[in-house]
């Protein structure tokens, strides 16, 4: 081999090397670069997930306050007026209790849910939803209801003498829900034991009364209450393990317990505020006291089926999920 030759081939050899070595280093710092995108990607998802997680605490601490800053000027009632106080079946209480059911009324009459998360659009969907029965207006409410061919549904409590109340409401395609069996705050908030424990006589109750497993459920006073002893999160945690789904309310006829207000009041808190959602979960209440919820509930109605694209419906296990706490 001529020495001209030897030259070249080392030339070569040595081009060889250094395109090796070029894209061993190429190789690499794709490598790096790489490793260094899903670095960054795993950075701006965790950021981001902080960010919604800070969101959601910052939107349920707002919701909070704006419990604390309705039920505070409860705080300094005279004792008197909290004698004058009753629970849902018109029994007196204590004071302790009477003033929880005075500061989850004037929650229930204002805290609403902010409707951030409701991206649906197209037909507005509008659930009516009563607390607290069944009671001697439950068959008025059913009647009316039957009368316009609308379903709603009922966040009941545990009583007895109404069994034929809770059979119709599920004989007339209404969702038969839970609220709880006592609606005795100071007994149900305790603890995570005692709540578990009610819920349970509930829902077994409802099974016996009327074969339904019921599923659904509303906090007394809502997730936002301040009254609970027990962490919030705490219980529907709880509700999760057992599958099962908690509402509250984006839409309040403002008739808990207070200042008692008209037909047409009732009917202009629901009318005024419904068109701000793409569901509408409506608070009213199944109680003795309320007539002027009954009758504004043919008000509510007629209105409501007068409204293009606007349907009435019981709410289900498929409904956009309206809480104050998530």
């Amino acid at each position: 081999m001529s020495q001209e030759q030897e030259s070249i081939e080392l030339e070569e050899k040595t081009a060889r090397r250094y395109a090796g070595e070029s894209k061993n280093t190429g190789n690499t710092l794709s490598a790096f670069l790489l490793i260094l995108v899903f670095m960054m990607l795993c950075i701006c998802t965790v950021l981001l997930v902080l960010v919604v997680n800070l969101n959601k605490e910052v939107g349920n601490i707002n919701i909070k306050l704006m419990a604390l800053q309705e039920a505070n000027r409860y705080m300094e009632l005279e004792e008197e007026e909290l004698e004058s106080v009753s629970d849902i079946n018109g029994s007196n209480v204590d004071q302790t209790e009477a003033a929880h059911i005075v500061e989850a009324a004037a929650i229930e009459n204002k805290v609403v849910w902010d409707g951030n998360t409701d991206t649906s659009s197209g037909i507005k969907r509008v659930y009516l939803t009563f607390d607290d029965g069944p009671s001697s207006n439950t068959d008025r409410i059913l009647d009316i209801l039957d009368q316009y061919g609308v379903k709603a549904t009922f966040f009941v409590v545990g009583k007895d003498n109404y069994t034929e109340q809770y059979k119709r409401i599920v004989e007339n395609g209404h969702t038969l829900a839970m609220h709880s069996y006592s609606h005795v705050y100071q007994d149900i908030y305790s603890s995570l034991d005692a709540y578990k424990q009610d819920l349970n006589k509930l829902r077994t109750f409802l099974y016996e009364v009327t074969g339904v497993e019921c599923k659904l459920v509303r906090f007394p006073g809502g997730s936002s209450n301040t009254t609970s002893k027990v962490d919030m999160h705490t219980l529907i945690e709880y509700l999760d393990s057992e599958d099962m789904i908690y509402f509250d309310w984006n839409v309040s006829s403002g008739d808990a317990t207070g200042t008692q207000r008209s037909a047409n009041q009732i009917a202009s808190n629901v009318l005024d505020n419904i068109d701000k959602y793409n569901n509408a979960v409506v608070l009213m209440h199944d109680a003795a006291g309320k007539n002027s919820t009954v009758d504004a509930l043919p008000i509510i109605i007629e209105k409501l089926l007068e409204s293009e694209d606007t349907v009435l419906l019981p709410i289900s296990e498929d409904t956009v999920r309206v809480q104050h706490i998530r």
